[in-house]
């Protein structure tokens, strides 16, 4: 995330920012937790795949193991990557594990079974939303993902790029209707 992304915010007396890596433990009271932390860009994630895995399971145990102390509330940012090729939600998914992707789609899985688990063992009240192609304003629009690709290109009057075969789908999101 850029700073200048929430400058708007820093001044405000009901918002802090703490800059952590979720990779290492973190303490602090709280009753609601959302954990969102993962790169979601190709171009980010593969760059350090395993810190990629880290963030999203580790992460998770660790937000877990706060919501725990805490007795808080706890959602889960997932990815629509965790079904694989585009399928309706009854189907659990058909991912390549070792392939380029698997830091990403893998890690978020795990991180699922984490929450499912947590709220099965300890009855933690857990939330996992499986977040779609989500596009809006403030994208970055060198992360290499396919809607900012698509701008981009059409903004320099070059072709638009269609992977595969041309017959795949893919399900978008504006930002506000994610909220």
């Amino acid at each position: 995330m850029y700073k200048r992304q929430i400058e708007h915010l820093l001044d405000d007396p009901n918002f802090e920012l703490v800059e952590h890596d979720l990779i290492d433990p973190y303490h602090t009271e709280a009753d609601e937790i959302y954990n969102l932390a993962c790169p979601a860009s190709p171009v980010y994630y593969q760059h350090d795949p395993i810190k990629t895995i880290k963030t999203s399971v580790l992460g998770a145990i660790h937000m877990l193991g706060m919501a725990k102390r805490n007795g808080a509330r706890i959602l889960q940012a997932s990815t629509s990557e965790v079904y694989g090729d585009p399928q309706p939600e009854s189907y659990w998914g058909n991912v390549n594990p070792i392939g380029l992707r698997a830091c990403y789609d893998e890690g978020k899985r795990c991180a699922e079974s984490l929450f499912f688990s947590y709220r099965m063992q300890h009855g933690l009240n857990v939330k996992i939303i499986r977040i779609f192609n989500t596009y809006g304003p403030k994208m970055n629009l060198e992360d290499g993902r396919v809607v900012s690709n698509f701008i981009v290109q059409a903004l320099l009057g070059r072709p638009i790029t269609i992977y595969g075969d041309g017959s795949q789908t893919r399900s978008f999101q504006y930002v506000d209707d994610l909220i």
